[in-house]
């Protein structure tokens, strides 16, 4: 067996490696991955190192790792979906090589959720996520040509990430995952203070509004959530945050541009919104199949909406659109499913509010789900939101089986041992 030491070396490095992180250091910086049909041979290799590993990994488990697949169909059927697609894709090879990627990280992510107990988990991306923040601020303090982006397109802080938004994407995910674990434990609370005003300062001069905002909306319902409330205050707030939007909604009327403007954006959400209509036309005309797994920007469909929208968009900034060009809306249909499957089961896991490590779960799905508006996709090949939305899944998934199983043992016990005691005659 390999020694825990090593073993938890390699989850990190990987962990760091599918953040995004150090990527422009092994790959051509110039090479657009999306777009382009024939990779990065660097890439390609240090993607298959990683993805052997996994594979070795799954075989070493075979039985457990079966036995957890099984409690995930429609994880499992939306990665078979998508890799059926491969039988119409505008571009076959590139296609098996990324359902490959996604098979591989799909399972990454059952590996993690088996083999670790949630904490263990959470304490191993927060430790992943917390290197990049002193580096990162070194990256854009003294080599500001690598830190920062000065596109037209997109102005902020990248630190060791490859675009501003992985950077924003990260440092979101590692200030709630630093959240849980403050509010659960006592031990090491030093070390996440420590390392939760950088990311903050870092999420901000990433000047990703989507991971700023998700992130705000996110660690707000997290702390609501435990404000354990009464019923009566609940309403009393729904109520209030209603009236509170309505009365934005009418003070912002015919304001937009000027708000949009504060932020450093514009009322086409950088020029996000004729994309989306762009790709809705490219969606309608081929609605049930889609162009196969990640291959609909590498495609002439994908260079016609770079020409309307005039920049070079990589994907739909919508993590729905990206997922019917794709797979079409059957793939979409089963990935939504999936969504409403697990998201019953992370509230059902975070109502023991003795354990604040228990919203983890609940808090990471909001904020996966909300990032996927006007996001690249969550769902991908060797993306941090995918295997932690396995993991997680897997994690929930066999904690409610143990429960369970734990229930029908104490249910039946006392009749057992009562038919047991009936047998017992006494000596006449």
């Amino acid at each position: 067996m390999m020694p825990n030491f090593a073993k938890n070396a390699a989850i990190f490095v990987i962990l760091l490696l599918v953040s995004g992180a150090f990527i422009d250091l092994i790959v051509d910086p110039s090479l657009n991955s999306t777009t382009s049909t024939s990779g990065d041979e660097h890439a390609q290799l240090m993607w298959g190192i990683v993805d052997c590993a996994v594979v070795i990994a799954c075989v070493m488990h075979g039985r457990q790792f079966v036995r957890v697949a099984s409690r995930q169909p429609w994880i499992v059927l939306f990665v078979a979906w998508s890799a059926l697609s491969l039988a119409w894709s505008d571009f076959p090879l590139l296609t098996l090589r990324r359902i490959v990627g996604l098979i591989c990280t799909m399972a990454l992510g059952f590996l993690l959720g088996m083999r670790f107990e949630m904490k263990a988990l959470l304490r191993l991306v927060v430790l992943a996520l917390g290197v990049t923040i002193p580096l990162s601020f070194i990256a854009a303090i003294f080599f500001p040509s690598y830190g920062i982006m000065h596109r037209l397109d997109a102005i902020g802080w990248r630190g060791v990430y490859n675009h501003k938004n992985p950077l924003g994407i990260s440092m979101g995910i590692d200030l709630i995952a630093m959240a849980c674990l403050l509010w659960e434990s006592r031990q090491n609370r030093f070390l996440y203070q420590l390392l939760l005003l950088p990311a903050a300062v870092l999420l901000l001069l990433s000047r990703s509004m989507t991971a700023i905002i998700v992130t705000a909306i996110t660690l707000c319902l997290g702390s609501y959530v435990r404000l354990r409330l009464h019923r009566a205050h609940k309403v009393a707030i729904y109520v209030m945050t209603l009236l509170a939007a309505f009365g934005a909604a009418i003070l912002l009327q015919g304001r937009m541009d000027s708000i949009f403007g504060l932020i450093g954006r514009d009322s086409s959400l950088t020029g996000r919104i004729p994309l989306w209509q762009y790709s809705i036309a490219a969606i309608l005309e081929r609605p049930v199949l889609g162009a196969g797994y990640d291959a609909f920007w590498s495609g002439k469909g994908g260079d016609y909406i770079r020409v309307l929208v005039r920049w070079p968009a990589p994907h739909a900034h919508n993590s729905f659109l990206e997922l019917a060009l794709n797979v079409g809306l059957i793939g979409l249909v089963i990935f939504l499913v999936c969504i409403s499957k697990i998201f019953p089961l992370a509230l059902r896991y975070s109502k023991e509010s003795r354990n604040p490590l228990r919203l983890w779960p609940l808090l990471f799905y909001t904020y996966f789900f909300l990032s996927c508006f006007t996001e690249a996709p969550a769902v991908d090949r060797h993306a941090l939101t995918f295997v932690l939305f396995c993991a997680i899944s897997v994690s929930m998934a066999e904690a409610e089986a143990e429960a369970t199983e734990y229930e029908l043992e104490n249910e039946f016990m006392p009749s057992e041992i009562m038919a047991d005691s009936g047998m017992i005659q006494e000596p006449s």
